[in-house]
């Protein structure tokens, strides 16, 4: 057995023998995979090394995907250059470098080339958890960046909820994305995990991550109480953290007073907000990664059951639960009704299983609404990352199909967030 096959699958058996996982078949495949992935790419290490197939894998939610997927990372050797990141971040990345291209003054062609080239040089292998195409902002650059990326001779890894050919249903101009999706299932090997058990919405028996605390609240007097705990004296101020750029966004905050070195980008140990503040107002993912990014806990009062017609609210909320998991941050909520009906009116009515199944899932105890935050130019027109500028998630197309994809995936993470094990690394 190889030196990466045998630590990563020991790497997986220590967290089933401390019941931080359950053993499990598909999840044991995907390890051996993963673990063959890693010799080749030791064994092809190089500036010129040959082009390695990577992997996509797509599943259910709470499958394992994500762990597996991270274990991979942790895993691999230190000569192999690496980034893991949620792949809504690297978007926000991706058009921040765009900007930064067309703003210099030599700028001319297509940035994207030269973008690419440099992703390939800052890392051989991209770890990408939550690939998802929802916005045509993204859409329409993903071919040109990822080609440049893959002649280069980057790997892919990527979790998805969704096979390549699902990607982007019903987007607006999807016949254009085809030859990406046709290209990524060239590029990488597609590997289903399969099972339908959603391990974040069960205990496991004994071990660390038995213990839960309650993060959804309906009860304003248990909200207070849970939020004056987590305060413990001390008062939430007025403050501004930075976005993007000279963009701000105003919050109420404690600070804290013992960092660690490893955590010193968690300026404040308790964030309050109001939804209507950050999820009916125009914030984008860029916002929501810079609100996650400066606290360990997120307090959300004024959740509510979401309108029929209300996908631009509901994008924003996936997106800011999505960014939070990704960080680590525990977001703890206060809603007028049970976390069974805050989705009710966003699956179809003939969708009559899905809709029992949300309604008996419950937890005790300057951009647009959308995984990019700059405009882009497709043949001269603006387009948002919304879609067409002052366009909706609202009006149809893959936003509107990925939302009631996502409601799931949304639940069983807040779900998480109330073990007790959540945000401790292994």
């Amino acid at each position: 057995m190889s030196q990466s096959r045998s630590v990563l699958r020991s790497a997986y058996q220590s967290l089933i023998q401390r019941k931080r996982l359950l053993p499990d078949e598909y999840q044991l495949g995907l390890i051996e995979r993963l673990a063959s992935l890693q010799d080749e790419l030791l064994a092809t290490n190089g500036f010129r090394a040959p082009q390695v197939r990577g992997l996509y894998i797509f599943g259910s939610v709470g499958t394992g995907k994500t762990r597996v997927a991270d274990l991979f990372s942790e895993t691999l050797p230190i000569s192999i250059s690496k980034r893991r990141v949620h792949f809504n971040e690297f978007m926000m990345d991706i058009h921040q470098r765009l900007h930064t291209a067309r703003s210099a003054v030599t700028y001319s062609g297509d940035p994207l080339v030269q973008i690419g080239r440099d992703i390939r040089q800052e890392s051989r292998i991209l770890c990408f958890d939550e690939f998802q195409v929802t916005d045509i902002a993204d859409a329409m650059i993903l071919g040109r960046l990822f080609g440049s990326i893959w002649h280069a001779g980057g790997v892919m890894v990527s979790t998805s909820n969704r096979h390549p050919d699902n990607l982007y249903e019903n987007g607006l101009n999807r016949v254009s994305v085809e030859p990406f999706f046709r290209e990524l299932q060239r590029r990488c090997e597609i590997w289903q995990i399969s099972g339908k058990q959603d391990y974040r919405m069960r205990d496991i028996s004994s071990g660390a991550d038995t213990g839960k605390l309650a993060t959804f609240f309906v009860e304003q007097a248990k909200y207070i109480s849970a939020l004056s705990g987590y305060l413990e004296g001390r008062e939430l101020q007025d403050i501004y953290i930075p976005v993007f750029g000279s963009r701000k966004l105003s919050i109420r905050a404690t600070c804290s007073e013992n960092r660690s070195e490893s955590n010193e980008k968690k300026a404040h140990d308790v964030v309050s907000a109001k939804f209507e503040d950050i999820c009916e107002q125009p914030l984008s993912s860029v916002d929501y990664h810079a609100l996650c990014r400066a606290t360990k806990t997120l307090f959300i009062t004024g959740l509510r059951q979401f309108g029929e017609l209300e996908k631009d609210v509901v994008r924003r909320f996936i997106t800011l639960i999505d960014l939070a998991y990704e960080m680590q941050t525990r977001v703890i909520c206060l809603s007028t009704v049970p976390l069974g009906k805050v989705f009710i009116d966003m699956i179809p009515k003939q969708d009559q299983a899905l809709k029992k199944r949300i309604i008996n899932m419950t937890v005790k105890g300057q951009g647009g609404a959308s995984s990019s935050m700059m405009s882009t130019y497709i043949d001269d027109v603006e387009w948002s990352a919304t879609g067409l500028v002052k366009a909706s998630l609202a009006t149809g197309g893959a936003g509107e199909t990925d939302v009631g994809f996502a409601i799931t995936r949304t639940i069983s993470r807040l779900h998480e967030m109330s073990s007790m094990g959540y945000g401790i690394r292994d």
